[in-house]
């Protein structure tokens, strides 16, 4: 568990660590003494992420490669540091705060590491453009017989009446709708015809289709 699923967290810890760094800024310090305060914290975090490394047989800075026990403490743990320092009045709230979110963000990261959530979220949405493709050439293949029964429904009386109260910007609006609605219909439709031509199994599929033109005689 530790060498796989935790181990694949790492990077995004240490992110976590880096952004609690900035808890050291605070109301306590002013000027150069909350950048030096600031400094400390990353002076701290980092010989403890260097003294782990050593004592697990590492090289100072490498990203560790089993995540065990010692390196959740310092996760956890250490982050208090910058936010103790920077704290105003008493410490024992805001260090609480850290480490109960240390925590927290631990359990997710694991969550969603070990059941791969967002590899699933990519495919899904994956899938989802091509469900979402799919059902709309599949309205636009309905879409010729939708227009013939709205041929059939608008010429009768009831809906000339209807028309014959629109003014001329709005009857244009409806105007223009349709053509839109048609222009894209041939657009959908002809893309997909020239990708079907333009994909074949071999080159005899090809030479009916050259017969006629310049070339045919260019078909192996």
């Amino acid at each position: 568990m530790t060498e796989d699923v935790l181990t694949r967290t790492v990077p995004f810890l240490l992110l976590v660590v880096f952004a609690e760094l900035f808890l050291s800024f605070g109301d306590r310090w002013e000027g150069w003494s909350q950048a030096i305060a600031f400094l400390a914290g990353v002076v701290v975090l980092v010989a403890a992420f260097v003294a782990v490394n050593r004592l697990r047989g590492r090289r100072s800075l490498q990203l560790p490669d089993r995540v065990g026990v010692l390196e959740v403490a310092l996760f956890v743990l250490l982050p208090a540091i910058p936010t103790a320092i920077g704290a105003e009045g008493s410490v024992a709230a805001p260090v609480g705060a850290v480490v109960g979110v240390n925590l927290v963000l631990l359990v997710l990261a694991f969550v969603v590491t070990a059941w791969g959530l967002l590899p699933m979220m990519r495919w899904s949405i994956g899938q989802l453009r091509v469900q979402i493709g799919d059902i709309a050439n599949l309205a636009m293949k309905s879409l010729p017989i939708l227009l013939l029964f709205s041929a059939f429904i608008f010429l009768n009386a009831e809906m000339w009446q209807v028309a014959n109260d629109f003014t001329l910007p709005f009857f244009g609006a409806v105007a223009a709708v349709v053509v839109l609605v048609g222009t894209a219909f041939v657009m959908l439709s002809v893309k997909r015809l020239t990708v079907d031509l333009a994909r074949f199994g071999a080159w005899a599929d090809v030479r009916p289709r050259c017969e006629g033109t310049p070339v045919a005689d260019l078909v192996p």
